[in-house]
């Protein structure tokens, strides 16, 4: 077995299971691997899961999964995806990570939209009214346009089936970091020693290859990037996730 433990993170609407493909995958090449639940997103579909996700921030969940990082006997992997990519960002940024492989990473406080696709989910976003103050779930048509896009239909309901609410706080601060007062998501870069891995879908559209380049240039040699081709937002589940996976590991043993 490998040294380090692996910590599997989870993007926004979602749970551990949407990590379930690489978890196993990295499990049965010797690591030991972790995927814990952001607060309250094991509940199931209800009104109280709402209620208690209602004003939770990125800061919870960083709070969190640094008192389950403790835990451990020492600095983990993070692997995360989407929301989970910005969440290991800011967790190296404190000292809480030997390395971390970002999966179409959320961007983080600076980083601009690079196309005008990006720019209208924006606006889409803005036209929802004060989504901030309740707990979204997902629009079928909008997810299947811009996080699951080369998937087959029939996986396509299967995942959106399965993803949940998400507290309107944590997407606002991430969609929104200019306006965010307590500026969440405003990762130290000085503060981040740890190598990056950034991958980045080719057709992902919600964080598209120009925007998660811009994202990771600002760490200059302590982060690589790669463009998986062919690979949507939800990269874990398009034909070839496999050999992303191996990627990954490949990556890490050459650290």
């Amino acid at each position: 077995m490998t040294d380090a433990p692996v910590v599997f993170l989870h993007g926004t609407n979602g749970g551990p299971w949407t990590m379930e493909n690489f978890s196993r995958y990295f499990e049965a090449q010797g690591y030991a691997c972790h995927a814990p639940a952001y607060r309250f997103h094991d509940m199931p579909p209800s009104e109280a899961r709402d209620a208690v996700l209602k004003g939770l921030s990125i800061a919870d969940y960083v709070d969190d999964l640094s008192a389950f990082i403790e835990t451990l006997d020492q600095p983990p992997v993070l692997v995360g995806h989407s929301l989970g990519g910005l969440v290991a960002q800011l967790l190296a940024a404190k000292g809480l990570a030997r390395s971390a492989v970002l999966l179409n990473s959320s961007i983080i406080n600076g980083t601009l939209p690079t196309t005008e696709r990006e720019r209208r989910l924006g606006k889409l976003f803005i036209s929802a009214g004060a989504f901030w103050e309740e707990t979204p779930g997902q629009d079928f048509d909008l997810l299947a346009d811009f996080g699951l896009n080369t998937l087959p239909e029939t996986l396509q309901h299967q995942l959106y089936d399965r993803l949940d609410t998400e507290s309107g706080r944590v997407l606002f601060e991430f969609v929104f970091w200019m306006y965010d007062e307590n500026q969440t998501t405003k990762v130290d870069i000085d503060a981040v020693t740890c190598p990056l891995l950034f991958l980045s879908g080719s057709e992902d559209r919600a964080v598209p290859p120009s925007t998660a380049r811009a994202m990771a240039a600002r760490y200059g040699d302590r982060a690589q990037f790669a463009e998986i081709e062919g690979a949507c937002h939800y990269m874990q589940f398009d034909d070839g996730w496999e050999k992303t996976a191996q990627h990954c590991i490949d990556w890490l043993k050459g650290l």
